[in-house]
């Protein structure tokens, strides 16, 4: 058995893999409640089949494998949420889409991969991709301009579950950030450096379409999920950096919610690439 000996202080925190799962799920609770509110049937029907598909995928591929089930940490569950948030409500007449998704993300991002902890891809990402690659016409969905100060409370334009109200996405990410289960760098230096970005290149017009809960539940549950980003302080400000730039680009070629997803999936590619050429020097080493 090989050990790995890193370099003093440890730190030991209180914070169990359990525990942030179902921090995350609840700070989410906000803005599903909302798209419940805003969507009604249509988004409840999406969230317990894509939620109960996730549990249910996890549980049969584990038993297969004869290894331990471990759906009580919540990860299934919010892999489930955060895939049923990005999915347009239209869906809810083929639920066999998200729930098709679901064991996606499940089976292939996180098993395939090694489980939680080991992960390349944020799952919630890869099964997004897959049905949006998949089912493009099933997939689409209008895009929201934030017109009015009213569409950052209740976004009556949405056309995706999580861009119900900006503001609660937003509620969800403070509480995330606050209790440190993302993290910050990557989270603020990308939200900041885009809007700058947006505002400087000429394209302040573009603004209202990324003040939206969707790039909201991008920046900073996703991008700056701490198993999928890099793991050096200066990795996640560089990886936060190249990530509002790609956004940027997509910007330009007129890839909204959509680019954003997968600009995050590409970053998730460098992560190795950035943490390998930003591992601090030992004191006294070369």
């Amino acid at each position: 058995m090989t050990y790995t000996i890193s370099p003093l202080p440890h730190a030991k925190g209180r914070e169990s893999v359990k525990s942030v799962m179902w921090g995350t799920v609840a700070a989410l609770i906000p803005i599903t409640i909302a798209a419940i509110y805003l969507f009604g049937l249509p988004a409840i029907k999406i969230i317990i089949a894509t939620v109960v598909a996730a549990v249910v995928a996890e549980i049969v591929i584990y038993k297969a494998a004869s290894q331990p089930i471990t759906i009580d940490d919540g990860n299934a569950v919010l892999v489930g949420l955060m895939l049923a948030l990005l999915m347009p409500p239209s869906v809810s007449e083929n639920l066999w889409v998200p729930i098709i998704g679901a064991v996606f993300a499940i089976a292939v991002a996180k098993y395939i991969f090694g489980g939680t902890g080991t992960l390349v891809f944020h799952p919630a990402l890869i099964g997004f991709a897959f049905l949006l690659a998949a089912w493009p016409t099933l997939m689409v969905a209008t895009t929201p301009n934030l017109s009015s100060f009213s569409d950052i409370l209740l976004e009556t334009g949405a056309g995706r579950l999580v861009e119900a109200s900006p503001v609660l996405v937003l509620l969800g990410g403070a509480i995330v950030l606050y209790k440190r289960y993302v993290d910050r760098r990557v989270a603020i230096s990308a939200t900041l450096l885009l809007v700058l970005l947006v505002l400087i290149s000429g394209k302040g017009g573009q603004l209202p379409y990324i003040l939206t809960g969707g790039y909201f539940l991008g920046l900073i549950f996703l991008a700056a999920d701490p198993i999928t980003s890099p793991v050096t302080k200066k990795g996640r400000l560089i990886y936060g950096v190249m990530l509002a730039v790609l956004i940027l680009i997509q910007l330009h070629f007129g890839a909204y919610f959509t680019g954003m997803c997968f600009a995050v999936l590409m970053m998730n590619v460098f992560s190795p690439l950035i943490d390998r050429s930003t591992i601090p020097k030992p004191i006294g080493g070369k």
